[in-house]
């Protein structure tokens, strides 16, 4: 009878492990499968609004973070937003003022970003080439670190999308209209 007793208490144990483990085989997924939640999650990307706002706001706004950038800096810089997009700073030569304006036409990017393509520029009563004026801004002036200077083509990138903001909100631009005053902007916030 003990024999029958522990073939039957092995057979049983047998039978449970094979149940938990058909079990455990059937609810683990495999290496490369994505679960809905966790695809759901990688696409999304937060909470959006569209924020609309003016030349005057827009240019507020901008001001702001780039003092807040640039707080240690002695030149200093600033955006105006009128018929085009324009930068302002003066520079020290030979205990000299140097008055610089440089005006730019503003695309917007796919990706969210604002491309400034340089019009025309005003070195006091100077007459310089833009992309000599580009690179005498790039190289005497430690701009914030979402700006990008590309003298070359005579472009400065604003990487809207790469501007500190609080933890989880970023900001990307949808249109620029200057002529309507319709500056449209994405604003995200992700938890």
């Amino acid at each position: 009878m003990k024999f029958w007793r522990a073939a039957f208490i092995i057979l049983l144990a047998v039978n449970i492990l094979a149940v938990i483990g058909f079990v455990f085989y059937v609810t683990i997924p495999a290496k490369d499968h994505v679960s809905y939640q966790a695809e759901k999650r990688a696409y999304a990307e937060g909470n959006t609004l569209t924020v609309r706002t003016s030349k005057a706001d827009f240019e507020g706004i901008a001001n702001n973070y780039i003092r807040e950038a640039m707080k240690d800096q002695p030149i200093p810089l600033t955006l105006s937003v009128d018929d085009d997009v324009s930068l302002s700073t003066e520079l020290q030569v030979f205990s000299m003022t140097l008055p610089i304006l440089l005006k730019f036409e503003p695309l917007v990017q796919d990706d969210g970003n604002l491309l400034l393509e340089q019009k025309s520029v005003n070195v006091g009563m100077l007459d310089i080439p833009p992309e000599s004026a580009l690179k005498l801004l790039r190289d005497s002036v430690t701009l914030p670190e979402f700006m990008e200077v590309n003298p070359a083509s005579e472009e400065i990138l604003l990487r809207l999308t790469e501007i500190p903001l609080d933890d989880g909100i970023s900001v990307r631009a949808e249109s620029f209209n200057l002529e309507e005053d319709d500056i449209r902007l994405r604003v995200t916030f992700t938890q």
